[in-house]
C-alpha cells in the first residue's frame, strides 16, 4: 500500500495478526505486483471469472461506494491511472511523458454475485481506494480493548486520539475513524511539466482539477470516511455541501484557506464520529 502501518493498544498476537491482515491484502490486491490476484484478473480474457473472498469483498466495496456517489469513486480508473503515468509504486513513478487521458466511469459494467465477477474482458479494476480503509477497520476489529490503526494517515479508534492534520493542526478523534485524500505527497510533474496525481476525474481520465490539497473526512468507520474524503475532493467547491448533506464532518484544505464543513471542529477540538 506504499505507506507505514502504525498500530496502538494491540498485544504481540494481536500486532502479529493485524500483519498478516495486511501483508494478505498486499499480496492479493495490488495493483503492482504481476502477480497478485488483482491483476491476474486484469489480465484474464474471460467475462467472468471466480475470484478469492478477499478480492470480492474489495470488489463490492468498490461497487457500493460507485453507486453511493454517482460514479464519482469508481474501480475502474486504472487504466486512466496508468495514463497519468501512476503505473508502479509510487516511489518509483518517473516524468515520463503524458500519454492520452483514459476516461473511467464504466463501473456499470461490472457485475458480481458472491465470488463471481462479470466484466468485458480488458476492462481494468483498480481497488486502492477502499482496500485502505477496509483493512484499517479490520485491523482495528482485531484488537480487543482500546487501541487504533493507521495507514498512511488513515485512521480507526476505539478510545480518543488526538490526531495530525495536514498544515500542522490537531483534532481529538473521541471515536470513529478519519481519513484524508489528498495531492500534497503524492504528485508529480511530467516531461512537459503538468502536475500530475492519483485522484482520476472518471469523466475525463485526467487527475481532477480542483481546489483542494486535501480533504479529510470523520466518519464511523475509515473505509466510510475514506469514500467520503476522495468523493469530496473529487466535487471540488461542491465537497463541503456534498459532506453536509450525509451528516459527516470534512476539512478542505486549499493552498490559501481551510474550510470546514458539518461541524468540524475548530481550534483543535473534538471529533465525535459515531
Amino acid at each position: 500500500m506504499g505507506c507505514e502501518i502504525v498500530v496502538g493498544g494491540a498485544t504481540i498476537d494481536e500486532t502479529a495478526a493485524i500483519e498478516r491482515l495486511f501483508v494478505a491484502l498486499e499480496f492479493s490486491l495490488s495493483r503492482f505486483h504481476p502477480d497478485s490476484e488483482l491483476e491476474r484478473l486484469n489480465r484474464s480474457p474471460a467475462e467472468a471469472v471466480i475470484v478469492s473472498p478477499i478480492l470480492a469483498t474489495a470488489l463490492e466495496d468498490g461497487l457500493r461506494a460507485a453507486a453511493a456517489t454517482d460514479g464519482r469513486f469508481d474501480p475502474t480508473i486504472a487504466e486512466a491511472l496508468e495514463a497519468a503515468g501512476y503505473d508502479r509504486t509510487f516511489s518509483d513513478v518517473d516524468s515520463s511523458p503524458v500519454r492520452p487521458h483514459r476516461p473511467a466511469g464504466r463501473w456499470r459494467e461490472v457485475q458480481l454475485v458472491g465470488t463471481l465477477v462479470r466484466r468485458p474482458a480488458g476492462l481494468r479494476l483498480d481497488l486502492n481506494g477502499v482496500v485502505k480503509g477496509r483493512a484499517v477497520d479490520d485491523a482495528l476489529a482485531l484488537i480487543e480493548g482500546d487501541g487504533f490503526v493507521s495507514a498512511g494517515g488513515d485512521l480507526a479508534t476505539r478510545g480518543e486520539l488526538v490526531v495530525a492534520l495536514p498544515q500542522g493542526d490537531t483534532v481529538t478523534l473521541a471515536s470513529g475513524a478519519l481519513a484524508t485524500s489528498g495531492v500534497t505527497t503524492r504528485s508529480w510533474a511530467r516531461e512537459d511539466g503538468a502536475r500530475q496525481h492519483h485522484l482520476i476525474d472518471p469523466s475525463t481520465g485526467a487527475p481532477a482539477d480542483v481546489p483542494w490539497e486535501s480533504v479529510t473526512v470523520c466518519a464511523a468507520t475509515c473505509l466510510a470516511a475514506d469514500v467520503a474524503a476522495k468523493t469530496a475532493f473529487l466535487l471540488g467547491n461542491e465537497g463541503p455541501a456534498w459532506i453536509e448533506r450525509r451528516g459527516l464532518q470534512g476539512r478542505f484544505l486549499s493552498n490559501d484557506s481551510i474550510v470546514f464543513a458539518g461541524g468540524w471542529p475548530r481550534d483543535r477540538g473534538v471529533a465525535r464520529c459515531i
